[in-house]
């Protein structure tokens, strides 16, 4: 008679048995993940529930408070509408605090970053005080060509010199909280982790991280792959597990698709979006204001009027000619209309929030209420042209 073969668990000895038991009941037992929980909270309430501030009122609100340890964010805006410099105010609003913030900058110097940050500040410093002063503000291409008045030996003689000293001494005041690793075409997320390690061993703070950006991140040696898509699965798998393992909130800035950059922003802008839309525990987008798909008046062959979104066609005309006056009115140095979507919250709301954003400094002024003007086809019969929105409502179109 022929002895039966055994295999799968009944070909294991009886130690391998046991151990193989005793490894399933320790990965699945949902009673030890309880005393885990309970070990957990215990840890947050001694200091791992810590709460980063973005230090913007509308947006804390949404996030039922600011940012959270073991949070992976998102950020993602088409080129040159200021992700950077969105993030880098949130950066030196959380240093403020007194908190520390760990930056990657992938693409930008030591040198850019801090010409930002000053410029941002000669702006609020003419902001808070007499309104000549405005005339007097830096841009980051100001501070990079030395253009800061008259400055000698610490001393300012004139007033472009006096706001330049005013907002440097404001971002050194920062300076102890704010740490910046510029990448030279080798950051991977492993090296993102090995630096977050040594920070906080080295200052005894968990950081808010922030990553500019995440498509130019260099491969890992353990992706294994060369497919994008699939590499930028693997790195924000990653990132997510360095803000689980630290305890802090990771923010990446990241590339929006060429396609998408006419059309409203969704999850499917962002650039490998797959990895992203599944991992983040909060995804925001920007966009100018009024990229939405509008309603306006359209008139049946029987006379009635009922209103419709604009086509396709349309909706790209009105656009284009959206950025051509943000690009015009960019560079003459007035503030453009951002809309910030919520597209993804786990623990808090959606919705919509609004800023007027100065490019020519860097600068980003948080408001409840937003105005789009429509252009005059599609105003209503009463003459009305404005669609009124807020971060808590979307008014009338």
């Amino acid at each position: 008679m022929t002895e039966e073969v055994k295999t799968g668990f009944d070909a294991l000895s009886e130690e391998e048995k046991a151990a193989t038991l005793s490894a399933y009941e320790k990965l699945t037992s949902n009673t030890a993940a309880l005393d885990d929980l309970q070990a957990d909270i215990d840890a947050r309430r001694q200091g791992y529930g810590e709460v980063w501030k973005s230090g913007f009122k509308y947006l804390d609100e949404k996030l039922d408070g600011g940012f959270m340890g073991e949070q992976l964010i998102f950020l993602g805006a088409i080129s040159s509408l200021g992700k950077t410099s969105y993030a880098l105010q949130i950066a030196t609003q959380i240093a403020e605090q007194g908190k520390d913030v760990l930056i990657f900058s992938l693409e930008m110097s030591k040198n850019e970053l801090n010409a930002k940050t000053i410029s941002r500040y000669s702006h609020i410093q003419t902001k808070k005080g007499d309104s000549y002063l405005r005339e007097y503000r830096l841009t980051t291409r100001d501070i990079l060509s030395g253009r800061i008045g008259s400055v000698v030996m610490g001393q300012a003689t004139d007033e472009r010199g006096r706001v330049y000293l005013a907002a440097y001494e404001a971002t050194k005041k920062i300076a102890g909280n704010t740490r910046i690793f510029v990448g030279e075409n080798d950051v991977t997320v492993d090296k993102v982790r090995e630096i977050v390690d040594v920070h906080i061993r080295a200052t005894r703070k968990r950081p808010f991280v922030i990553l500019d950006y995440l498509q130019i991140l260099q491969p890992s040696d353990e992706a294994r792959t060369t497919d994008k898509r699939l590499l930028t699965d693997y790195d924000t798998t990653r990132l997510k597990v360095i803000s689980r393992d630290f305890h802090i909130p990771v923010l990446v800035i990241s590339a929006f698709n060429r396609t998408n950059y006419y059309e409203p922003v969704s999850m499917g802008s962002f650039r490998e979006s797959s990895g992203i839309e599944y991992s983040s525990d909060i995804l925001l987008a920007m966009q100018y204001h009024g990229m939405d798909y509008q309603k306006h008046w359209f008139t049946t062959q029987t006379g009635k009027k009922k209103k419709v979104f604009e086509s396709v066609q349309d909706h790209n005309t009105r656009v284009r000619e959206l950025l051509d006056k943000m690009d015009v009115d960019g560079a003459n140095g007035l503030p453009l209309p951002i809309e910030l979507k919520i597209l993804k919250n786990r623990n808090g709301s959606k919705g919509s929030l609004y800023y007027d954003f100065f490019p020519a400094y860097n600068y980003y002024e948080e408001g409840a209420t937003r105005v789009y003007t429509l252009p005059p086809e599609y105003r209503d019969d009463d003459g009305s042209s404005s669609v009124v929105s807020s971060d808590k409502t979307l008014g009338k179109i």
